[in-house]
């Protein structure tokens, strides 16, 4: 009799559980309020542009200093890697050389950033959550849209 009570109980935990799963889930989705939405959608678009700006300065000294960006990525990538890209000694030092006025822009970028998430009452954190659910949620990615073309 014990275990006939306990295959019961079984169950009803699991449908417990899966109720508790959803409930938790459907929260975690409303948390994107419409305020933080077109928070989130502004400050993508601002991003999107000072990026776009940071990239093509650093494609510009890279190309000024006699690189190509290939080149360029493939001695970055081998910085942190026993791999040594078969290239002349001499663009190495040219990879040097521009070296603190890449890591001038790229932080020029993060204070930029930083910037803009204020601006739009966010954080990097709630900004990264956002994205997450975003990706996750098909009704979300759809308002986002909605959202992106009437700031276009």
């Amino acid at each position: 009799m014990f275990d006939h009570n306990s295959e019961k109980i079984k169950p009803m935990k699991r449908i417990g559980f899966l109720i508790a799963f959803f409930v938790f889930a459907g929260a975690n989705a409303q948390e994107v309020t419409d305020y933080d939405l077109n928070n989130f959608a502004k400050a993508y678009v601002q991003m999107v542009k000072l990026n776009t700006k940071a990239q093509n300065e650093m494609a510009k000294l890279i190309e000024k200093e006699g690189l190509d960006l290939d080149t360029y990525h493939a001695i970055d990538e081998s910085r942190d890697s026993e791999f040594e890209p078969d290239v002349p000694e001499e663009d190495f030092v040219k990879y040097d050389k521009l070296q603190p006025k890449i890591k001038k822009i790229q932080n020029e970028l993060e204070e930029d950033v930083e910037k803009v998430f204020a601006k739009n009452d966010l954080t990097k954190q709630k900004y990264r959550a956002i994205s997450e659910r975003v990706k996750q949620d098909y009704l979300l990615q759809a308002k986002l849209q909605k959202i992106l073309e009437n700031i276009r």
